[in-house]
C-alpha cells in the first residue's frame, strides 16, 4: 500500500489510512467463512499531506467502544453503527473535508469542504485572501472529532445552538490546531437524498500554545472530549433539558492533577497543572473502583511521565474549603514565595482582658498556595488591627537596576484602642517570605535543604492607621494614613537589615485615605518615561487623581470627583479612566481628559458611567477567572464560492468582540463577579441587544429591569450609562427560537448596533465620536448586512467565555 502516516477506524469494522503523497484509502473489515478478512472499498489522491483523520459515527454510544481500552473483560456492548462520512484535514491547507463513504460510488467524494480561517471579503481581492492565510490565526488542522454529545442541564459558560434538531443531542465536529486553538462546529445531517451536509455555531477558543489533539470518552453517560496540550481541557455539553437553560451549551473545564506530594512527610495532597501530549481513555475495576461503571478512567503522558487516573466531577468553578479557625480580614497571594498571606481575627475569647475591653488575637498567617498548609504566624500586637495586607517588588538601593529589586510582603495595621474615633498610631510591617528552592535565606536548622521560612525585616512606625497599600513606580510603594498620603522607599543594609522610609512631604486633603490604586503593578517595576499616577478613594469625597514628580519628591493632586461618593472600594483601570463603588450599591466610571482647553475641566474627573449593581462592593482587583485567551471574538467565516459542496452555513456578520481591561469585584453578600471594557463596535452592539431584550422580553411581574439598573443614591435617580447588563445579555442564549427571532429583528430595525460607541470611554481607549461610523459607510462592509440569529448566538457566546 505505501508508507501510513495516519489512520482511524470504528467498531463497525471501517478503516481508513492515509498513504504519504496525500492517497486516501477506505477499508472494510469482514468476516468470511468465519475469518476475518480487510477489503479495499475505494481510495482517493488529494493534493497534498493529510495531517488528521477522523471515522468516528455520529452516535451518541458510538464512543463507549471506539477509543476506550476494555481492560476487564465483557461488559461493555460496542456500537455497530457504521459512519457515512471520515473528516480530513490537510497540511498548509486552512480547511476541513468531508468525504463520502457510501459504497454506491468508486471515489470518495467530498461532500462538504469547511473553511477553518476567518471570512475574507469578494471585493477585498487576492492578496487580501494571501495576507489573511499568512496570518497567525490560520493554523492547520492537527487533530479532529465528530462526536455526538447530548447535554445535561446545569450551568454553563458559552452555547451551541442546534435549531435543526427538537432532541438533546447535539452533533459536533471539533478541529485541534497547532497553535493551540479548538474551533467546535455544530453539524447538520441530511435528512433526505436532496439535502447536503451543513455545519454551524462555528466557536473558536485558546486553550494553550501547544498543539491539540483531540480525545472522545464518556464521564457517566455524558459523552465529552479531552483536548490535549499545555493546559489539558474537558469539553462538555450542558443545558438544553427541562430545565432554566432552553439551549445546548459548549462548556470548558481546565484539568488540574491531584498528587500526593512526596516531598512533604505527611503526604498532603496537592492540586497541579500538568501537560499533556496524548491520552486515551480506559476502564479497568482492578485499578479504579467507581461507583459509576460508565465512567471512563484516562491513561495520560507527557514528555517523561505516564499517569493513569480519573477525572472527578466537571465543575465550572472548584471551590475548596480550608477551615481557619479565626476570621479572615484580608488576603494577598504572595508569588515569590508561593504563600497566601491571611489577615485574621480571633475571637474574643483568644485575646487577653486589658481595661475591661476585650483583645482580640490578631495575626498574621502564611499557607502553601498548593497544600494550604501553614508555614507560619506572626501575631500582632494588643488592640493591633489589620488594615490592608499586599504582595509587591521593591527596590533595595539607590540605583534602578532590576537586580535590586526583591519580592516583600507588607502588612497595614492600626491601633484601635477604645478611646480613640479615629487611630492615632500605626505600622507597616515588611516581611520576606522564600519557596524553599532557593537558598538565599538560611532557615535555623543545620540540614542543608533549605525549609520554608517566614523573616520579619523592617517595620515602619505611623502617625494613624495605615489602610491602603499600593505598589508605585521605580520600586516604592505609596500608602495612606488617615488623611494623609505617602510614598515609602525600602533600603537595606550590608547585614541585610533594612529599612522603610517617606519620601517627600506626601499629600494632605482628604477626610480619611481609605483607598489608594496605580497601575505600577501591571506595568514594569520600573520608572516609566511617562506619569507616576495615583488613584485615592476618599471616606466621603469620592476619588481624587495624585502624581508624584520624582523631581521635587511631592505627590500633587490633578484633578478629583466633586460629587460627594461615600467610597467602598476602587480601581485604577487606566491612566484615565477610574472605576468606583460607593455605599448606595452603585458603580461609577471617572474620565480624566488631561488635553482639555480650560484648566477647570483638566481638574475635574468627569463622570461616565453609572449603574445600580444591587449589592455593596467591598474589593476589586484587576483580573479574571478564566485563563488568559486570544481567541478571536469574530468567529463567521465564509465557504469558497467556486464549489457547489463548499456550504457553511455560518455566513454573516463578524461581530468583532474587543474586551480591554478585566477587573474581579466581591460584595458584602458574597457574590463575585466581574467587570470588563468593551471596545466601541462591541458595547454598541450588546448596548442594542440589551434595549431589544428590555422591548420584546416581559419581565416577571412586570417589574421595570431598565428601572432596577438606575442609579439611586441620596434622592438622586438616574438612568444607567456607560454600563451593558451582563446577566441580561446572557440569557438570550436561554431564550427559545421565536423570541430571538423577534430580538434580531428590533436590532435590525434599530440599526444602532452599527454606530462606533466608545462607551463614553469605559474601554479605556481614545474618545471616538458617538456618530463616527466613516468606515461603516461603505456600501461593502458586512456590518450593513441584516443580523443573524446566529450572529448574535455567537457574539454572546464568545462573551460569555470571558469571564
Amino acid at each position: 500500500m505505501g508508507f501510513i502516516t495516519v489512520a482511524s477506524s470504528n467498531q463497525s469494522g471501517q478503516i481508513v489510512v492515509a498513504l504519504r503523497g496525500g492517497t486516501l484509502v477506505y477499508l472494510v473489515v469482514e468476516n468470511k467463512n468465519s475469518k476475518p478478512t480487510i477489503r479495499k472499498v475505494k481510495s482517493v489522491t488529494l493534493e497534498r499531506e493529510i495531517s488528521c483523520i477522523d471515522l468516528r459515527p455520529f452516535e451518541s454510544t458510538s464512543l463507549s467502544g471506539n477509543d476506550s481500552m476494555e481492560v476487564d473483560g465483557g461488559g461493555v456492548s460496542l456500537s455497530t453503527e457504521r459512519s457515512h462520512l471520515v473528516a480530513v484535514g490537510l497540511w498548509d491547507d486552512f480547511s476541513v473535508r468531508f468525504l463520502d463513504l457510501n459504497e454506491s460510488s468508486n471515489t470518495l467524494d467530498q461532500l462538504l469542504h469547511i473553511n477553518l480561517g476567518r471570512s475574507v471579503d469578494a471585493n477585498m481581492g487576492n492578496d487580501a485572501e494571501e495576507q489573511a492565510a499568512d496570518s497567525g490565526q490560520h493554523m492547520m488542522a492537527r487533530s479532529l472529532c465528530l462526536v455526538t454529545m447530548e447535554s445535561q442541564s446545569s450551568n454553563s459558560t458559552s452555547a451551541v445552538n442546534n435549531s435543526t434538531s427538537s432532541s438533546n443531542k447535539v452533533d459536533m465536529l471539533f478541529v485541534g490546531l497547532g497553535d493551540g486553538k479548538c474551533i467546535s462546529f455544530g453539524v447538520t445531517r441530511p435528512e433526505s437524498s436532496s439535502e447536503e451536509w451543513l455545519v454551524h455555531s462555528r466557536k473558536e477558543v485558546s486553550l494553550g500554545t501547544q498543539g491539540i489533539h483531540l480525545v472522545p470518552f464518556h464521564h457517566g453517560a455524558r459523552a465529552c472530549v479531552l483536548a490535549t496540550g499545555d493546559r489539558p481541557t474537558v469539553v462538555y455539553l450542558t443545558g438544553g433539558n427541562s430545565g432554566s437553560n432552553s439551549n445546548p451549551k459548549l462548556c470548558y473545564s481546565t484539568i488540574s492533577l491531584t498528587v500526593e506530594d512526596e516531598d512533604e512527610d505527611e503526604g498532603h495532597a496537592s492540586h497541579r497543572n500538568i501537560s499533556v501530549n496524548v491520552a486515551t481513555p480506559f476502564r479497568s475495576s482492578l485499578l479504579f473502583s467507581s461507583t459509576n461503571k460508565n465512567n471512563s478512567s484516562l491513561c495520560v503522558a507527557d514528555e517523561n511521565t505516564l499517569r493513569l487516573g480519573m477525572i472527578d466531577d466537571i465543575q465550572k468553578l472548584h471551590v475548596t474549603s480550608y477551615k481557619l479557625g479565626m476570621t479572615p480580614r484580608r488576603i494577598a497571594h504572595h508569588e515569590a514565595g508561593r504563600v497566601y498571606c491571611v489577615g485574621c481575627i480571633g475571637g474574643a475569647g483568644e485575646g487577653a482582658q486589658i481595661g475591661g475591653e476585650a483583645n482580640m488575637g490578631n495575626c498574621v498567617r502564611f499557607f502553601d498556595d498548593s497544600t494550604f498548609e501553614e508555614v507560619n504566624r506572626i501575631d500582632l500586637e494588643p488592640f493591633e488591627m489589620i488594615l490592608d495586607v499586599t504582595s509587591v517588588s521593591l527596590c533595595t538601593s539607590s540605583n534602578s537596576s532590576g537586580d535590586n529589586y526583591k519580592p516583600y510582603i507588607l502588612i497595614g495595621t492600626a491601633y484601635s484602642y477604645p478611646d480613640e474615633d479615629e487611630p492615632s498610631q500605626g505600622r507597616v510591617l515588611v516581611v520576606e517570605c522564600n519557596s524553599g528552592e532557593s537558598s538565599n535565606l538560611k532557615s535555623d536548622s543545620e540540614d542543608e535543604m533549605v525549609t520554608r521560612c517566614v523573616r520579619h525585616v523592617t517595620q515602619m512606625p505611623t502617625r494613624g492607621g495605615v489602610y491602603s497599600i499600593t505598589p508605585f513606580y521605580g520600586g516604592t510603594v505609596m500608602i495612606t494614613v488617615n488623611s494623609k498620603t505617602h510614598l515609602c522607599k525600602l533600603s537595606l543594609g550590608d547585614n541585610e537589615i533594612g529599612e522603610l522610609k517617606l519620601v517627600g512631604a506626601g499629600h494632605h486633603g482628604h477626610m480619611i485615605s481609605l483607598y489608594c490604586k496605580s497601575l505600577a503593578g501591571e506595568r514594569s517595576s520600573k520608572e516609566g518615561s511617562g506619569k507616576q499616577l495615583a488613584i485615592v478613594g476618599d471616606l466621603m469625597r469620592s476619588i481624587s487623581l495624585v502624581e508624584y514628580l520624582p523631581k521635587h519628591q511631592v505627590i500633587e493632586e490633578l484633578a478629583r470627583d466633586y460629587n460627594a461618593n461615600f467610597c467602598t472600594s476602587i480601581e485604577m483601570l487606566t491612566d484615565n479612566i477610574y472605576l468606583g463603588s460607593e455605599n448606595f450599591a452603585n458603580l461609577f466610571v471617572l474620565h480624566h481628559n488631561a488635553d482639555a482647553s480650560s484648566e477647570e475641566a483638566r481638574v475635574r474627573l468627569d463622570t461616565i458611567g453609572e449603574y445600580h449593581l444591587g449589592e455593596m462592593v467591598n474589593t476589586m482587583k484587576l483580573g479574571s477567572l478564566v485563563m488568559p485567551s486570544n481567541a478571536g471574538g469574530s468567529s463567521s467565516a465564509k465557504s469558497d464560492t467556486k464549489s457547489k459542496s463548499d456550504k457553511s452555513s455560518f455566513e454573516g456578520n463578524a461581530i468583532e468582540v474587543a474586551v480591554g481591561s478585566q477587573t474581579l469585584f466581591g460584595t458584602v453578600d458574597g457574590t463575585i463577579g466581574s467587570i470588563m471594557g468593551l471596545g466601541g463596535s462591541t458595547f454598541a452592539f450588546l448596548g442594542c441587544l440589551q434595549r431589544a431584550i428590555f422591548a420584546v422580553v416581559r419581565p416577571v411581574g412586570d417589574l421595570s429591569h431598565e428601572r432596577h439598573r438606575h442609579y439611586e443614591a441620596d434622592g438622586r435617580v438616574r438612568p444607567s450609562r456607560g454600563f451593558i447588563d451582563g446577566d441580561l445579555v446572557e440569557c438570550f442564549l436561554d431564550l427559545n427560537r421565536p423570541t430571538m427571532e423577534r430580538i434580531v429583528k428590533w436590532m435590525n430595525d434599530d440599526g444602532r448596533w452599527r454606530i462606533r460607541d466608545d462607551g463614553s470611554g469605559v474601554s479605556g481607549q481614545s474618545q471616538q465620536n458617538l456618530m463616527d461610523t466613516e468606515e461603516d459607510d461603505s456600501s461593502d462592509s458586512p456590518a450593513q448586512n441584516n443580523l443573524s440569529v446566529e450572529d448574535v448566538l455567537t457574539a454572546v457566546e464568545e462573551i460569555s467565555m470571558l469571564h
